[in-house]
């Protein structure tokens, strides 16, 4: 006949413990969270940062507006400007952007890949930066100055040409072809492949 204390052992090798009966739904509740959180769509990295007023609109093969805007590099502003008609027979990659804007601050980097691509030949990188939020020739500068960029930056210190180009968010990409005409619009971040797609159809067109 077993002892008093030989049935205690026998019910503790059979029964659980209190750390594990406090453990178990815990773990159910992680696993749980893990399971749902993997099923989830990821966050789309095309979220645009904030949204403008504007009264303009532009459609695929419009005639770009012309504009002229003052040059800013990573000292501030130059003193030169440069006119976008001036361009014509060049396809342009043009950038509506604020400094402060993270996603403007992600397509950097992707940018800069598709300048080094692109830039040596008859392609021409602009962004314009624009005055909301407070922000000035210097932030753009700043910018310049923070990512390395090496392509051409502008400033529109009334936000007239943002309007004249319907930008509602920032960034915001128009790929103008040689004719002056716009091939393609893109709003938000973009992937890499997205934009070198629509500067080759710009280029092949």
């Amino acid at each position: 006949m077993a002892s008093k204390k030989g049935k205690q052992e026998i019910s503790q090798k059979h029964g659980l413990s209190k750390a594990e009966k406090v453990a178990i739904p815990i773990i159910i509740i992680i696993a749980v969270w893990v399971v749902y959180s993997l099923t989830q769509p990821a966050p789309s990295s095309t979220t645009l940062q904030v949204s403008y007023s504007s009264t303009g609109s532009l459609s695929q093969s419009s005639s770009a507006p012309d504009f002229t805007l003052p040059i800013v590099s990573s000292s501030g502003l130059t003193g030169n400007s440069l006119t976008l008609s001036s361009l014509r027979g060049k396809v342009v990659l043009l950038e509506f952007m604020e400094p402060w804007c993270p996603h403007c601050q992600h397509m950097a980097s992707v940018l800069d890949s598709l300048y080094s691509q692109y830039g040596s030949g008859n392609v021409v990188f602009i962004s314009v930066a624009g005055p909301w939020n407070g922000a000035t020739a210097d932030d753009a500068a700043n910018f310049i100055r923070n990512y390395g960029t090496s392509w051409v930056f502008l400033y529109d210190s009334s936000g007239t040409v943002f309007n004249e180009y319907g930008v509602q968010a920032t960034p915001t990409f128009f790929i103008i072809g040689k004719d002056g005409s716009i091939s393609s619009t893109l709003n938000g971040e973009q992937p890499s492949d997205a934009l070198s797609g629509a500067i080759a159809a710009a280029v092949n067109g």
